[in-house]
């Protein structure tokens, strides 16, 4: 009789101890979010380590990628790499990334054949950027280095078929020019268009020497006036399709970068869901279930109103509910980097950047890559068997954890080699 008493008692007292716990529930710490965090590293283009598991489930269980990046970092370029023959075995056929739908179409072109990428790319850049002072004038963002083109190499290898849903780069209009002499090679005009090029290009350039020089206020403003530029777009054919499309997107890129201070973000943004919906739109004619990874910066990637706008992770986020599938998206910090002067701790230089977040950035390591699984945090809080905290950093962790599934902290980040003749 002793011992049941003492069991009975025994299980009142775990019952009352758990419902405190309920009742006053844990802050989130780096311990808990260690539990869901794991570590691995990049060697010669594969994942090693337990985090390798962890990405390996997220890509096998999602339709929809968006991985969120910090731009023009070596790091982030090695690890996309790296995703590819995963992707592929996951039947993912689509990348989405950055640039206009014009600079898309080129890439494609200089990712045929595959193997020969990183060359192709190292000639483009060479002929097309331009340097003006403490200006570099690159033709396609985040295309411009060495590891850019090996990540693209591989995504080409994997038959992975490009999405270009931003507007046009500044300075993709040299080239995209050219694109459109291209069009009309040997026919009768090809002359004439020929010399309009020639004037148009030179007020253009005009028009950027004295940006740089801190002349007008912005190039496009003035280009988009200008009688040499609209009688050269006005000399191709309305039955010219492919010089058309060209003409299109430039006059839309141009519009966006001219109004940025007249709240035209929305309508990049616009433009951006409205090409992603095109090509995905097109996708579902010969499958049903199109998988598309989408690379890109991580403002635009959160599942949340980011910036004013809803973004393409909310856009993913909205057709993998509608789907019934799983759209995922990724944030990425750079938590050191390596300069002239040593490696630079970015969490103490960018104290107001990354101080709220000191709890996860406890787990950064400068010599390898963390991956968190934010969704498994996510659903404790919604349970309440975890809270945020109730100061001031509640607000950016709340932001964080909801409106991305999953955070990687690079280890030293390197900026990239330029893929150009110098």
């Amino acid at each position: 009789m002793k011992r049941l008493i003492l069991l009975i008692l025994t299980m009142c007292l775990a019952n009352c101890v758990n419902a405190q716990k309920e009742h006053n529930p844990q802050i989130l710490s780096t311990a808990h979010i260690q539990k869901h965090a794991a570590y691995f590293t990049v060697e010669n283009g594969k994942i090693n380590g337990k985090g390798r598991k962890m990405i390996k489930k997220m890509i096998n269980s999602s339709q929809f990628i968006t991985y969120g990046e910090t731009h023009n970092s070596k790091q982030v370029s090695l690890l996309i790499k790296s995703f590819m023959p995963l992707l592929k075995k996951a039947n993912f056929k689509y990348f989405a990334i950055e640039v206009g739908p014009s600079s898309a179409k080129k890439l494609t072109e200089l990712s045929i054949p595959a193997e020969k990428t990183v060359e192709n790319i190292r000639a483009f850049n060479t002929k097309y950027t331009v340097s003006q002072g403490s200006e570099t004038a690159e033709p396609i963002p985040f295309f411009a280095g060495v590891s850019d083109a090996e990540f693209l190499q591989a995504a080409r290898m994997n038959n992975m078929e490009l999405w270009g849903i931003d507007q046009e780069y500044y300075y993709s209009t040299f080239f995209l020019l050219d694109e459109l002499m291209t069009t009309v090679k040997g026919s009768p005009n090809y002359g004439k268009l020929t010399q309009l090029k020639k004037g148009a290009m030179q007020i253009m350039y005009k028009h950027f020497l004295d940006e740089f020089a801190k002349k007008n206020d912005g190039a496009y403003g003035l280009i988009v006036k200008e009688k040499a530029v609209n009688n050269f777009f006005n000399a191709f054919k309305k039955t010219n399709l492919a010089a058309q499309e060209i003409i299109e997107n430039l006059k839309v890129s141009w519009d966006i970068y001219i109004r940025w201070r007249n709240d035209s973000h929305v309508d990049r943004i616009s433009y951006m869901r409205n090409n992603f919906m095109a090509h995905f739109k097109k996708a579902l004619k010969s499958e049903k279930e199109p998988k598309v990874f989408t690379k890109i910066g991580s403002l635009h990637a959160s599942k949340l109103i980011s910036n004013g706008a809803f973004d393409i992770g909310n856009l993913t986020e909205e057709l993998g509910q509608k789907n019934g599938t799983v759209s995922t998206t990724i944030n990425t910090w750079v938590p050191f980097s390596k300069t002239k002067n040593g490696i630079q701790n970015n969490l103490e230089k960018y104290k107001r950047s990354y101080g709220r977040y000191a709890i996860f950035t406890k787990l950064a390591k400068e010599n390898e890559w963390v991956i968190i699984n934010l969704k498994s945090i996510r659903k404790a809080l919604l349970d309440g068997s975890i809270v945020l905290p109730s100061n001031g950093d509640y607000h950016k962790l709340k932001k964080l954890i909801f409106g991305y599934d999953y955070q990687i902290m690079l280890p030293i980040n390197e900026s990239i080699v330029p893929n150009r003749d110098q």
